[in-house]
């Protein structure tokens, strides 16, 4: 887990109290999905929830350190130095975490649909050919024997269906 073992408690009474929630409001359904999926997907929202706060805090720490030994007196070069190596530079900031639990919910959303919803295996392998891996429209639409613009109609219907799955991922529903 990213949280680490200090962090596992509170992950497992913070998931284990909104999944109390959702039980009680029906807001999960069987058909949507396999609980062990749903539950899956609450801890790892739940262990990024907790990885952005950490960063959050780590920021707002670090002014507080700039700020004081800016303030320092005699403001020395060796004052700076130190505080640059308590805070490391290669730590994430917040954006950077956004945009990697971004993009962890969007890989999971086109893994559910590639693996858990019902499409054709040609549909998948069009998408994975034209989508994913960005072969030519028209290298793809020949190696299938399919119009370009059938192919065109896969990808957006797949597209669609990964930003709902996405979407739900994001609410907890999934």
């Amino acid at each position: 887990m990213k949280g680490g073992e200090r962090d596992a408690d509170d992950i497992v009474m913070s998931v284990l109290a909104k999944l109390v929630n959702v039980l009680r409001s029906g807001q999960y359904t069987p058909e949507k999905g396999r609980f062990h999926s749903y539950l899956a997907t609450m801890i790892i929202n739940e262990v990024h929830m907790l990885r952005r706060k950490e960063v959050a805090r780590a920021v707002e720490s670090r002014v507080s350190l700039e700020a004081s030994v800016d303030g320092a007196s005699g403001d020395s070069e060796s004052d700076r130095t130190i505080a640059d190596t308590l805070v490391a530079p290669e730590q994430t900031s917040a954006t950077d975490l956004d945009e990697e639990w971004r993009q962890a919910v969007l890989q999971s959303a086109v893994d559910h649909v590639l693996t858990k919803t019902a499409l054709s295996e040609r549909d998948r392998a069009v998408y994975r050919a034209y989508a994913l891996e960005g072969q030519d429209i028209a290298k793809v639409a020949k190696a299938f024997g399919i119009s370009r613009n059938f192919v065109s109609q896969i990808k957006v219907r797949i597209d669609k269906r990964i930003v709902a799955v996405g979407k739900a991922l994001v609410a907890g529903e999934l």
